[in-house]
């Protein structure tokens, strides 16, 4: 079982996250700022070296038998005791060493001068390690003596500095797991009350069943990051209230629609068994079945249609197509219909239009706008279909607009939103007589939006309705 899965608490898990987290920076940070101070003091100790090189060039002096060497009493003050403890070496330009303080007795101070250092211009530094192993930060420079060059170097040990450096990290990283230890506490607390909106959210949504969709999480800060992951699960749980709700009027629609036509089925057949019939009779009773059973049937069709197109396994097959055309031959389609109520159904077409859809779909969306309007217009009225073109508002391109325009009594403001939802019915304008389920509509926005395009409903000039249909045209 890993680190994680043992803490499987959010608290515990941020908690953690902020003390690893805080304890890499503070190990980053201490490491940093003790290399940096480390190289401080080296550069402080090598601008002193300097001024120590440059006081010894004043010191140095050539004895009687022509030696050299250098007035270390100038040191004796306690004060001095850093420069007592230097280490100094004077060489000739070929390498021949001239000098070596006590302190440094057989050793040598780097071996032969390198170019860089036989320059009188600039001192050369370096740092290495001595005889013994001792590390230290030397100094030299180019020095003219009764206009002889001599190569003076100046050498401090580093190692207490080296070992003050390491002193330092050490005590540093011992205080660091009490501070952590701190700072986890501290941690877990404000990350528990950082949470509790949270706990609060989580025990009203433990609360929240299918009978009780319309409760809602509080929202105590709408701006954070909490608050809007309430609002997002408010809004998610008034989508399933709101499918829930379609879901219940759904099952109910349909439940009585079978019911109508279960009940005829029932009735006629108990008619026909309770007395004796003629051949014809049983036929007629047998028709009026057939005629229900066929009612059943397309409605069934139509509801797994609709079931297919939700569970998105309905492929289209897009193709160029002429919205006149198209248009046309849904029309002769129709216009059975119409003859039998003496209506007339017109089209008119400003120019042939192109669009990129499925010809089956977006054809059975067109019927069944035009059934709708036989359906519910008068006897003898007049259904008018145009197709024109124009620039879309939203997309700013040009699209194809199909207009049908029928003279009946019209769908109230009220009643818009909700026409094309299924099993909708007007109390005055749709009954079980027009035979159809109220699903004509349903399944015409939904061939139209899978389409790319929009559907919608408003008044026609006669006081009727007029449904429009509107594609990106090619």
């Amino acid at each position: 079982m890993t680190l994680w899965s043992q803490h499987r608490r959010l608290r515990d898990r941020l908690t953690l996250w902020y003390v690893l987290v805080l304890g890499a920076v503070l190990a980053a940070y201490i490491l940093g700022a003790t290399l940096l101070f480390f190289w401080v003091l080296t550069s402080q100790m090598f601008h002193q070296e300097i001024q120590d090189l440059e006081t010894v060039e004043g010191l140095l002096y050539q004895r009687s038998d022509g030696t050299l060497s250098v007035q270390e009493d100038y040191h004796s003050h306690p004060e001095h005791k850093l420069l007592l403890e230097r280490l100094m070496e004077v060489l000739s330009a070929d390498g021949t060493v001239l000098y070596r303080n006590a302190r440094l007795g057989e050793r040598d101070l780097g071996g032969p001068p390198l170019p860089g250092e036989l320059d009188r211009s600039k001192f050369s530094r370096r740092s290495f390690r001595i005889a013994g192993g001792e590390r230290v930060l030397m100094v030299s420079h180019l020095h003219l003596m009764k206009g002889k060059p001599i190569l003076l170097r100046v050498a401090y040990s580093i190692e207490p500095l080296e070992g003050r450096i390491i002193q330092l990290i050490f005590v540093l990283f011992i205080a660091l797991p009490f501070g952590l230890a701190a700072a986890a506490y501290g941690g877990y607390r404000v990350v528990g009350r950082a949470l509790l909106p949270l706990q609060d959210m989580a025990n009203r949504a433990e609360q929240i069943t299918a009978s009780r969709l319309e409760d809602r999480l509080p929202v105590e800060n709408p701006h954070d990051e909490l608050g809007h992951l309430a609002r997002v699960f408010n809004h998610l749980l008034g989508r399933l209230h709101e499918s829930f709700e379609q879901l219940r009027r759904f099952t109910a629609d349909v439940s009585h629609e079978i019911r109508t036509p279960l009940a005829a089925i029932r009735s006629v057949g108990e008619a026909g068994l309770e007395e004796d019939a003629t051949p014809a009779q049983y036929r007629e009773i047998i028709g009026i079945m057939l005629e229900e059973v066929n009612r059943l049937t397309q409605m069934t069709e139509t509801l797994l249609t609709i079931s297919r197109a939700d569970a998105g396994q309905i492929q289209l097959q897009m193709a160029e197509l002429s919205m006149t055309e198209l248009t046309r031959e849904a029309v002769n389609l129709v216009e059975v219909l119409a003859e039998e109520k003496g209506q007339t159904i017109s089209v008119l077409s400003q120019q042939d239009l192109h669009v990129r859809a499925d010809r089956v779909f977006l054809q059975q969306a067109v019927m069944n706008l035009l059934d709708n309007a036989v359906k519910y217009s008068p006897s003898g009225g007049r259904i008018q279909v145009s197709i024109s073109k124009r620039v879309s508002s939203r997309t700013g391109k040009e699209e194809a607009v199909l207009d049908v325009d029928d003279c009946g009594p019209g769908i109230p403001m009220e009643e818009r939103q909700r026409i094309f939802n299924r099993f909708h019915r007007m109390d005055r304008a749709r009954s079980h007589d027009s035979g159809g389920f109220g699903l004509g509509l349903a399944i015409a926005k939904w061939a139209v939006e899978a389409n790319g395009g929009q559907i919608g409903i408003d008044e026609s000039l006669s006081g009727g309705c007029r449904f429009q249909i509107s594609l990106p045209a090619i």
